[in-house]
């Protein structure tokens, strides 16, 4: 009877001793599906944009005079329809819902997570409304999303380049091979030849990291910022709106501080034949071949998609958050 009597009491000590670890097991489901939310409204996002970001690429892969018509963003698209057909539109697709699977889920879905830590190390020294804490976790964010998705943006480059003589990819998983052979060339079944073809995978990778600490400190800054700004100034509350007054304004202001970055990333990705010698050596062969114009090449595509990329993974972003019970961001 004592210990029967006992078994209550002991299971109610128990639940009381584990009673302090369940707000950290929430806190961390929390951040567990800010990620899920993340990814499903970037990759749907990607899909969407998707046709704008292959015709970006084109125009950014162009080495003309600047300001040529040719390079118009109508021009490239055209050319790309009656030559390649529709389907071209959708080109490294599967690519690019792999980058966004990681990246944006890393970069977008841990923004909250760097936020609430950093706050918590500087005990309040950081305030949740100023700029400095936001920007030191998208770039943290952004650093950590960047340099682990980059093999997937390589091959999402490649795939979305101009082959005058034919795609030479038949497949994602072609690509991600071929690109891998390129640099373990000669060197089959060494070490040497996994480190090639690693290092040729992540080929980029500075450019693409500068691109997105540039991208994430704009864009998810600027959305958090300008959202807390309407609502404590009693301007706009909680909702469609708001979001949606938010992400227009990020969408420009991540377009225009990131098109250089891309221009430069997407130059050193697609040069198989190692003719730049990293980021430095392709921002001076830019310059003085093509003029400082030609990092804003292929702006107004780039606009256009991440102008919609941003409201559409916002809105998207927002409304999972709502279905899955989590506070706004």
């Amino acid at each position: 009877m004592s210990a029967a009597a006992a078994n209550p009491l002991d299971v109610q000590a128990s639940a009381l001793e584990r009673k302090p670890d369940q707000p950290q097991k929430r806190e961390n489901k929390q951040y567990g599906l800010k990620f899920v939310g993340a990814a499903i409204s970037n990759m749907t996002a990607s899909g969407v944009s998707n046709p704008q970001d292959i015709i970006k690429v084109r125009q950014q892969l162009q080495r003309q005079i600047p300001g040529a018509g040719a390079n118009s963003f109508w021009v490239v698209g055209g050319k790309m329809l009656r030559t390649e057909g529709v389907t071209s539109l959708m080109g490294g697709f599967t690519a690019s819902m792999l980058r966004e699977l990681v990246y944006s889920g890393l970069r977008l879905g841990s923004y909250e997570f760097f936020k609430d830590k950093y706050y918590s190390a500087s005990k309040g020294a950081l305030t949740r409304e100023g700029l400095a804490l936001k920007v030191m976790a998208a770039t943290t964010a952004a650093t950590i999303g960047a340099s682990i998705a980059n093999p997937a943006d390589v091959i999402k480059v490649r795939m979305q380049a101009y082959y005058p003589k034919g795609r030479p990819y038949r497949n994602t998983a072609h690509a991600f091979a071929s690109v891998f052979r390129e640099g373990s060339a000669g060197k089959i079944g060494t070490f040497a030849s996994v480190q090639g073809g690693l290092k040729s995978l992540y080929r980029g990778v500075e450019a693409t990291t500068v691109r997105g600490i540039v991208l994430s400190t704009s864009q998810i800054c600027s959305y958090d910022h300008i959202k807390q700004m309407l609502k404590r100034g009693g301007v706009m509350q909680e909702g469609l709106g708001l979001h949606l007054t938010a992400s227009l304004f990020a969408g420009l202001f991540c377009s225009i501080t990131s098109n250089p970055v891309d221009v430069v990333k997407v130059r050193l990705m697609t040069d198989k034949h190692r003719q730049l010698n990293g980021v430095l050596h392709c921002i001076k062969e830019i310059l003085v071949h093509e003029g400082p114009l030609a990092f804003y090449k292929g702006f107004g595509m780039c606009w256009g998609r991440l102008g919609t990329h941003t409201i559409v993974s916002f809105l998207t972003f927002e409304r999972i958050r709502l279905l899955l019970g989590i506070d706004p961001m």
